[in-house]
This record gives structure tokens, C-alpha cells and sequence, in this order.
């Protein structure tokens, strides 16, 4: 990271900060750039991939002229403080392809905000680029009904870990961003999955608690291995003569849902849904139904501002009493000793 100003007084005082420490795989230029002629000379021989410039109106990083700029070096990312802080001038530099525009005087807060922002951005082009191999691997994997999720999640972490010089911060970030990658592209590629897998265990969230690099690891084999159970289980609903139908039920799970009313949503006879379905998939589709059924309320009882009458509700239950005991029957456990259950499960996890 280098920094552009005139004068210096304001670049030396930044460079400064404390947060810095926060995000060690920005290595900082200890001198700083005071001319503009050499701006760009220096950019190419120190090969900065981030700039921190203070603008006083009138230099190459005028509004005027930024654009120029911005295009010529289109891998660098540019912060600009200035102390104009009117709309016509805040719009031109963003426009003009700058990553942020700070109004001079600012606390050392909005500049840790703005470089946090940043490295998030850095982590999904390192994501989609320097990790995508591995990633599309275990993405693979999964669609394959999974084995190998241990040996390639650890390669996963091993180059994190190694690229992002083992910062704990900057490497949490990453494996979160890479995390939510895989689960979109699941969801891309198979949207009914999207019901049967807990989407707060795959999003990324401010405030989080910081893990080791095991206990990362130990939560991606977890989560997972828990997609690859759901792809294995479900892929016959992929089959061309039942892919309607069962993806018809999956969707519309979270609502009362009788064979007839599957039938008309289909367009297909009821004798029919249940003669191909049986014969596909081995399985009556009343039993299909209350499968796809109880491995969504797993996933609603991981919600805790849900109640067990609103997921039996949700789930089109007559009542409470029969969910329970449809869920006991196929879980060996009421639903209020499985959210026990997952409550100790992710204990870890929420630590």
C-alpha cells in the first residue's frame, strides 16, 4: 500500500493508526509519494496494488482527472481524501472509478471501516481466482454425494492460511467469503437445496467471534458433510420424469401440500404422480413428502425465534401433537430434544 501527499504530515499521521495491525497482509510504504510527476513512476516501481491519496483539487488526483488515472492503473484500488465534501465532486470520484472518497477532516475509524471494506472486496477476487480450483473441487465433491470433504477443505485452509500470511483476521474473512461462494453456487446449481440447508451457517457476519484454523476446518467438514448428505438423498428428484414433481413439493414444503394439490400444480394425474414416483425413486411419494417435511423442520428448529407450533404450522401440520409425533417417529426424538440437540452440537461454533 503506498501513500500520495503533498505535504506528508497527513500520510505520516495514518500511517500511524493502530488498526493497521488488524490487517497484516497490507504491506505499507514507508515512503511516502510528494509529486505528482512521479506518481505513476513510482506506482510501477513499487507495483502497489493500493493507493491512499489526499487531494487538494488542483494535482493528477483532481476529479477532473482521476479518470485518466483509475483507467491506466485498472488493478489499483484508490482511496481519495479530499476536503470537498459536496455532492458534485463525491459523485465525480466515484464515478470515476475511485474504491472510496473521504472528506478531510475524518477519524481513524471511517478509514479502518473503508480499508475493512476492502479487504472483504480483495477476499471474493481471491475467492473466484487463487481458490477457485479448490474450490470447484469440493463443490464437485459434493455434487458427487461427498468422501472427500476432510482432505479438501484442509487443502482449502492450507492455502489461506499461506497466502494470507497466517493473519487470523484477514484469513477468518477469506474462509467466510469462500464459504458463502460454495453455498451460492450450490443453490445456483440446485435450487431446491436451498430448503435443506441452514443459510446462517454459510453467510458471512460483522462482530464474529474469532476461530483457530482447526476450529474452521472442524465447522466446514460439519456443514459440508451435512450438503452432501442432502445432495445424496435428493438427487433422484433430478430424474427427468419426476424432476417436476419432486421439485414442486420441495418448493412448496413450507405450506399444507397434499397429492392433489402436488397434481394440480403439476398438471399431472394423481394415480400417475404416485405410480412413476414409486417407481423412480423406490418410494411412495406420501412417503417422499413427510421425508422432505421432516428435514426441513430440522432445518427451521435451528431457528430460535421459531416455536415448535409455528414450524408444525409452517410446515402444514394439522397440529403440534401430530408433528411431534411424526417427528419422533422418523427421528427417534421429539423436536424440542433435537433443538436440544443442535443447541449442543453448535455450541462451538456460536463460542
Amino acid at each position: 500500500m503506498s501513500f500520495f501527499d503533498r505535504k506528508g504530515v497527513n500520510a505520516e499521521k495514518i500511517m500511524k493508526y493502530s488498526f493497521w495491525k488488524k490487517f497484516r497482509n497490507f504491506d505499507l510504504d514507508t515512503e511516502i509519494i510528494r509529486s505528482s510527476e512521479l506518481l505513476s513512476e513510482s506506482i510501477h516501481q513499487r507495483k502497489s496494488d493500493i493507493l491512499i491519496a489526499f487531494s487538494d483539487g488542483t494535482d493528477l488526483i483532481s476529479p477532473e482527472r482521476i479518470h485518466d488515472f483509475v483507467t491506466k492503473f485498472a488493478k489499483l484500488q484508490l482511496i481519495v481524501i479530499g476536503r470537498d465534501s459536496s455532492y458534485k465532486t463525491t459523485r465525480c470520484y466515484f464515478l470515476s472509478g475511485v474504491y472510496d472518497y473521504l472528506t478531510d477532516p475524518f477519524d481513524e475509524s471511517t478509514l479502518e471501516e473503508s480499508v475493512a471494506r476492502m479487504c472483504c472486496d480483495y477476499g471474493v477476487d481471491y475467492v473466484e481466482n487463487e481458490l477457485k480450483f479448490k474450490v470447484d473441487a469440493l463443490i464437485a465433491n459434493i455434487f458427487l454425494g461427498g468422501g472427500s470433504e476432510d482432505f479438501i477443505i484442509s487443502e482449502i485452509f492450507e492455502q489461506i492460511f499461506k497466502d494470507w500470511n497466517n493473519d487470523p483476521v484477514n484469513c477468518q474473512i477469506i474462509s467466510d467469503k469462500a464459504k458463502l461462494y460454495i453455498y451460492e453456487t450450490l443453490i445456483e446449481r440446485k435450487p431446491w437445496l436451498e430448503k435443506f440447508l441452514y443459510k446462517d451457517d454459510f453467510t458471512y457476519r460483522f462482530g464474529f467471534s474469532l476461530k483457530s484454523k482447526d476450529e474452521l476446518i472442524r465447522i466446514w467438514i460439519m456443514n459440508f458433510k451435512e450438503a452432501s448428505a442432502m445432495v445424496t438423498k435428493y438427487q433422484m428428484i433430478d430424474d427427468k420424469l419426476v424432476y417436476k414433481i419432486g421439485k414442486y413439493a420441495v418448493v412448496h414444503v413450507d405450506e399444507k401440500l397434499s397429492l392433489d394439490d402436488v397434481s394440480k400444480g403439476v398438471f399431472l394425474n394423481p394415480s400417475y404422480i404416485s405410480h412413476v414416483f414409486k417407481k423412480i425413486t423406490n418410494m411412495s411419494f406420501v412417503n417422499f413428502m413427510t421425508e422432505v417435511k421432516i428435514d426441513r423442520a430440522k432445518v427451521l428448529l435451528r431457528d430460535n425465534e421459531m416455536s415448535i407450533k409455528e414450524i408444525s404450522y409452517t410446515l402444514g401440520f394439522a397440529n403440534q401433537e401430530y408433528f411431534t409425533k411424526i417427528f419422533k417417529k422418523k427421528m427417534g426424538v421429539t423436536p424440542i430434544m433435537y433443538k436440544q440437540f443442535l443447541l449442543e452440537k453448535y455450541v462451538i461454533e456460536e463460542s
